[in-house]
């Protein structure tokens, strides 16, 4: 009997279809097809569509720019790009993509915004042709040379 009960608290009923979507948009739950999700339940992100998982990894980008060495940390969002955040320089945040060869990550931080892109392979070694272009801000179109590099 206990086992039944717990089965029906956590399963979400396919009437309730609607209700889990409300309770989604209000308590952050995260839906996923094909999967009974009650209250408090959330399911992880998926699995990274390339070798490299950018999330397993500290990262370190270097450059000759104002911005010589900084930490880069990536979490996995549920749709396959990254949250991002720098330390070290500016503190930036932003959004990462990442298609098996390049990560491309677009950045905010206080006074300014940009696009970090570094080639990088399944294996996650990097290779060259990195850079850094500022859009807004002090340094708006500048360019400079720019490395990533695993930490651990």
């Amino acid at each position: 009997m206990r086992a039944t009960t717990t089965a029906r608290t956590t399963a979400t009923p396919p009437a309730a279809g609607l209700c889990a979507l409300l309770l989604t948009a209000v308590a952050g739950c995260v839906l996923s097809p094909g999967i009974g999700v009650g209250v408090g339940v959330t399911v992880p992100p998926p699995a990274p569509a390339y070798g490299c998982d950018l999330g397993a990894h500290t990262w370190q980008q270097s450059s000759p720019g104002p911005c010589p060495v900084s930490s880069w940390r990536f979490l996995p969002n549920q749709d396959g790009s990254w949250q991002v955040s720098e330390s070290g320089c500016a503190n930036a945040t932003g959004v990462a993509h990442y298609d098996g060869q390049w990560v491309v990550v677009d950045f905010q931080y206080p006074g300014g915004a940009g696009r970090y892109s570094w080639p990088l392979d399944g294996q996650c070694r990097s290779g060259p042709g990195g850079q850094v272009m500022w859009s807004s801000g002090a340094l708006a179109g500048q360019t400079a040379p720019s490395t990533l590099a695993m930490t651990y």
